[in-house]
């Protein structure tokens, strides 16, 4: 069954099948609250404050109506028990998530929205009496705030507060380092009841029956010494035929009951959610209209313009959620610089702030996580390097920005620099980069901390990096920028022998050489046999030519491949083995261990498309689609990708895919279609156009906005080649650049 479809008009994906394999995420956020919700808009809100993560909503939100007449009751945004319902939907909106439904004549919705600003959440729930006689119906909110700060329950207390027309939450902790103790729920109107723990009101009934609601009226209850707060209000109304009637909510935290008063009194009101939800689709604006393309593949269509775009800009606020990943933010940065370069620009100027004055960066920051992971320099030159080409701001490498760990203050410039060096500079007896920790695969987390073991993948890496970084000495105003480029370009040379020496094993890469000189991903082995990023990464480095990249794809299709995608190694560790660390204790098919990883498989696009090989680019997305024939249960969302979906050699549930949303797999895809299918690229003097599409297009057009000036290339396939600016053809491929404010039309012809 179809899970739903795409409304592209309202920018919405509309849910119709309600109990799909597995629950739909949808985020809604600001900078410092962030809410994961499902289909019934179920799901925990949290907020960081002081890099400390405090939830504010555990995981459940219900209404429930009640008709006073019959006694019947129901939750018309859960229908725990299954009724006859006409419809039941949810709409998964930019900023919003509504769930819809309708029953015996009473139409529903219940909408969430994270405000543009503080630790709240805003919601609204509107009921309207189709039918044609008035209906007398209790109408009950119910929720589960966090209020408990540590694990002592005798600081804690909850109620009904008159001062501030609220249910009321205090936790008043000795020794406590988090000031924001205090929650606020509060309706638009006065409720005639509340509840304030689930002992009182779910008794000992269950969320589908509590037993307070089957009462006249909820307890009124006040709470001490409380292990399950929850909130819940009672409201009396009659609605009479075709009218509807709507509640606005809020919950938050504040420091203390004056700012809990204020947030509330404004908050909780119809003007402010009205203006909250429209600046959602405001913020929204600000973006999406940037790049959008039109292919003869609605997904794709969809999936670029909306929602790859909604995916990334999470990464660019949020990182990963757990934390904010040094190398994750900077691969992000070149996924959004296209269409938000001033959050570009912020972003990795942040993200310096958390480089070693070794070179090398912090694996993760709030919270930390210092493991000694040795790739974090290799993303540094892509990050700057796209973002001047984007902006144009040259004067980038000029910022002055901070060391994690020093009070130096040192250029961008020097920051790439220092990077690079600590590239160079951390090399093994083969001439290889030291793995200690780790790279990207962060589950080959033992291999090299006795300082001997080298990682095949990261040295490709470098290389590449390398090519960045010279791209960079060579075209922006850089002190003595010859002679360094020279000098790098020399270990550069080094390092492709010592890769290809040392690396390279009959028809692929290897992985690397832990520090027992075992090599790993190798025919050596009994398992990890092989694994994919180091032939895709062979190829966008340049390792070998054109002939000898497509030997490596070719490769990697034969071996490779499955029915849900590629996998990141074949076969999968079924033994423990201490000489690799976590990923071999993984279930197989699980994470790294083989699964299909889809942030590994959005650079196999790249290398596709890099040899020309537009039909496995696009073959090889359309595994990574929530709807691939050959994998049609893998719950991944339809406007989501996946981090990963279980390879087969998992013991069960082959093909699912849990993650979705908090992933790099969404930068990647998006740069997959725009920058190397669709192949327009962003230089430093204008745009490049060196498209890879399938066969089985003929054309494909993208509006692009670069520095001010909108771009309205179509790309076709006829009996001639060449680019055409505004009718008139010019040499090569670049769109010159043009005065801001101007509209261009440009064509781009491919043979046939």
């Amino acid at each position: 069954m179809e899970i739903g479809y795409f409304c592209d008009k309202n920018r919405e994906y509309i849910i119709e099948n309600m109990h799909p394999v597995r629950p739909l995420k949808n985020y809604l956020w600001n900078d410092t609250t962030f809410a994961e919700l499902n289909q019934f808009c179920f799901g925990t809100t949290k907020s960081c404050i002081n890099k400390d993560f405090r939830p504010l909503v555990n995981d459940v939100r219900l209404i429930y109506v009640k008709d006073k007449e019959s006694g019947e009751t129901y939750s018309p945004n859960r229908n725990y028990a299954k009724l006859p319902f006409d419809s039941f939907r949810c709409r998964v909106g930019l900023g919003y998530q509504t769930t819809e439904s309708s029953y015996k004549g009473l139409e529903s919705s219940f909408t969430v929205v994270i405000p543009e600003h503080g630790y709240m959440e805003l919601q609204k729930f509107t009921l309207k009496n189709t039918g044609d006689t008035a209906r007398k119906l209790s109408v009950y909110s119910y929720l589960r705030p966090f209020v408990n700060i540590n694990g002592h329950l005798a600081y804690g207390k909850g109620g009904y507060e008159k001062g501030i027309g609220a249910l009321y939450y205090t936790f008043r902790a000795f020794r406590c380092d988090q000031k924001y103790t205090d929650v606020f729920y509060k309706a638009s109107e006065t409720p005639v009841a509340f509840s304030t723990s689930d002992s009182s009101f779910l008794g000992y009934g269950t969320l589908e029956k509590p037993e307070a609601v089957q009462a006249e009226f909820l307890p009124n209850d006040l709470t001490v010494f409380e292990e399950n707060y929850c909130g819940a209000m009672q409201f009396e109304v009659e609605i009479g035929a075709n009218e509807e009637k709507s509640w606005y909510f809020v919950i938050g935290t504040a420091q203390n009951e004056e700012e809990s008063t204020a947030l509330a009194n404004e908050y909780a009101t119809k003007e402010t959610f009205e203006r909250e939800y429209a600046r959602q689709g405001e913020l929204a604006d600000e973006y999406i209209d940037k790049v959008i393309v039109d292919t003869p593949d609605e997904y794709i269509n969809s999936s670029v313009n909306i929602w790859l775009k909604r995916q990334i800009a999470l990464g660019k606020t949020w990182g990963r959620i757990y934390g904010k990943g040094f190398r994750d933010l900077l691969q992000d940065i070149t996924g959004f610089v296209s269409f938000d370069c001033k959050r570009a620009k912020e972003r990795l100027l942040y993200t310096l702030r958390h480089q070693f004055i070794s070179g090398n960066g912090l694996r993760q920051f709030d919270p930390v996580v210092d493991y000694p992971y040795q790739d974090m320099p290799v993303w540094i030159p892509i990050a700057v390097l796209t973002y001047i080409k984007e902006s144009g701001d040259y004067g980038v490498l000029n910022e002055e920005v901070a060391y994690y760990d020093s009070d130096i203050i040192e250029t961008v410039f020097l920051h790439i620099k220092r990077g690079m060096d600590f590239l160079y500079s951390n090399q093994g007896v083969h001439g290889l980069g030291l793995w200690r920790g780790g790279d990207w695969n962060d589950s080959m987390n033992n291999c090299g901390l006795q300082e001997r073991g080298e990682s095949v993948w990261l040295s490709i890496a470098t290389v590449k990096a390398t090519d960045d970084y010279v791209e960079i000495l060579e075209n922006c105003p850089i002190a003595n920028a010859k002679a360094i480029a020279e000098e790098i370009k020399t270990k550069q040379s080094v390092l492709k022998e010592n890769i290809i020496k040392y690396g390279f094993e009959k028809d692929h890469f290897i992985y690397g050489i832990n520090d027992w000189d075992e090599r790993v991903g190798s025919y050596e082995n009994e398992e990890g046999k092989m694994y994919l990023n180091p032939q895709t990464w062979a190829v966008m480095a340049g390792i070998f030519d054109e002939k000898g990249g497509n030997a490596l794809m070719d490769h990697v299709e034969a071996n490779l491949k499955c029915d849900y995608g590629y996998l990141q190694n074949v076969p999968s560790y079924t033994k423990p083995d201490p000489h690799l660390g976590r990923i071999s204790y993984f279930g197989a098919g699980l994470y790294e261990n083989g699964s299909v990883y889809n942030h590994g498989v959005m650079f196999k696009v790249v290398a596709d498309c890099m040899l020309g090989r537009g039909n496995n680019a696009y073959e090889t997305l359309k595994m990574a689609r929530y709807n691939n024939p050959s994998n049609p249960n893998s719950g991944t969302e339809p406007y989501a990708i996946s981090n990963m979906c279980f390879g087969p050699y998992a013991y069960a549930r082959k093909g699912f895919a849990p993650c979705s949303w908090v992933t790099g797999s969404a930068g990647w895809m998006y740069r997959a279609v725009t920058e190397y299918i669709l192949g327009v690229q962003a230089d430093f003097d204008g745009l490049k156009v060196s498209p890879c599409m399938p066969s089985v297009w003929e054309a494909a057009r993208i509006e692009r906005t670069f520095r001010g000036v909108k771009y309205l290339i179509e790309i076709c396939r006829g009996d001639e080649q060449g680019l055409f600016v505004d009718g008139v053809k010019i040499e090569g491929n670049k769109i010159p650049l043009f005065a801001e404010g101007e509209t261009h039309e440009i064509e781009y012809l491919s043979k046939r």
